[in-house]
């Protein structure tokens, strides 16, 4: 009988993995300040063509930035910062053209490594689609977030 347990544990724990459903050990942020994540509900194509991440904002993430950033332990923040994050559920990328949508629905090219200068701190060259412009490395720039959702969306390619 604890054979079978076993095997139906294993069974589940295959399937769920298999089904795209992701733990929130390392979620995407939806910005740069302390406790910003998001929890991960399901995940579709990652590392192709048509990767897609479906996120939700749940009241355990708003108190990791209530207790993160404003050391403030209530449930008054709690609800407050559940009120006031307003964002896409979902991200979604192109591994092979390297360019993905963000939780704002704007998007972002890939482009390697980054030339070194003065103003450039990044490892790596993200560029702003609608702009052109390359974020710097700063947290200012959204550079982290950015650079974290396509890690997320393309594992294997910005290590």
């Amino acid at each position: 009988m604890k054979f079978f347990r076993y095997v139906s544990a294993v069974l589940a724990i295959a399937i769920s993995a298999s089904a795209g459903w992701a733990d929130d050990h390392d979620p995407i942020y939806y910005g740069s300040r302390a406790g910003m994540q998001l929890t991960t509900v399901s995940t579709e194509g990652i590392g192709t063509a048509n990767a897609k991440i479906h996120v939700r904002h749940t009241p355990k993430d708003a108190k990791a930035f209530c207790v993160q950033y404003n050391s403030d332990y209530s449930m008054a923040c709690v609800k407050q910062t559940m009120a006031l994050v307003k964002i896409d559920d979902y991200v979604t990328g192109n591994c092979v053209k390297r360019t993905w949508l963000d939780l704002s629905n704007e998007k972002f090219a890939f482009l390697g490594p980054a030339k070194k200068s003065d103003e450039m701190i990044a490892d790596y060259a993200i560029k702003r689609v609608k702009t052109g412009e390359i974020l710097d490395g700063t947290t200012a720039s959204g550079y982290w977030v950015e650079l974290g959702i396509f890690q997320h969306l393309c594992p294997g390619i910005a290590k």
